[in-house]
């Protein structure tokens, strides 16, 4: 009987364990396609603004914040999928100017902390890589980008976001950046983190 009372007791407490368990996957970020106002010209030139493509109803962030604010950056949070990993990345519009440019490059990555190991930006949903893009229109909204990245292996634990240098212009010194080292549940939506405090029985 002391026997079954202990392995009652045992089960009981891994199925606590198991409930405040982070999940293994994440569902991707919701994202809609933003309206193209104005391709990019042909002749794309960095020193050009006028030849950058135009959007604008770009996907806004949720109201409820998630992820993390880093120091010089807007807000990450990191979508751990099977298929592949999703950094949406939320920048809030300044109320004082309507327009706004960003580019995202080639050579962007997440480095695992422990190996090095880089998993190289694929993609920015919607949006040219290693151009720059005029956004206007969302005065005082919280934009997301959404950048698609190789799915990360469970081993990896912590993680740095890097961007890589480019060429500059006017407002745009063209400076790698790269983040302080950071725990990867730290970066993933609140919904995904396990509860917090014991589960008692």
């Amino acid at each position: 009987m002391r026997k079954l009372l202990a392995l009652l007791l045992c089960s009981l407490t891994l199925c606590g364990c198991d409930e405040n368990k982070q999940p293994a996957y994440d569902q991707r970020p919701t994202n809609q396609a933003p309206t193209l106002e104005r391709p990019a010209w042909p002749n794309y030139d960095i020193h050009n603004e006028n030849s950058f493509a135009v959007f604008s109803n770009v996907q806004t962030a949720p109201k409820k914040a998630t992820g993390i604010a880093l120091e010089g950056s807007g807000r990450w949070t990191l979508y751990r999928c099977k298929d592949a990993t999703y950094l949406a990345y939320d920048w809030e519009v300044p109320t004082y100017q309507d327009w706004w440019f960003f580019r995202f490059n080639t050579g962007d990555a997440i480095i695992d902390a422990d190996t090095g190991d880089e998993y190289l930006l694929r993609e920015i949903e919607y949006f040219p890589m290693d151009q720059c893009f005029w956004i206007h229109g969302q005065t005082g909204e919280t934009l997301r980008f959404v950048l698609v990245y190789p799915p990360l292996p469970e081993s990896v634990r912590r993680v740095q976001l890097f961007e890589t240098s480019a060429p500059k212009r006017e407002w745009m010194n063209g400076e790698g950046w790269r983040s302080r080292v950071i725990d990867i549940d730290e970066l993933r939506p609140h919904e995904s983190r396990p509860k917090e405090g014991k589960v008692i029985y």
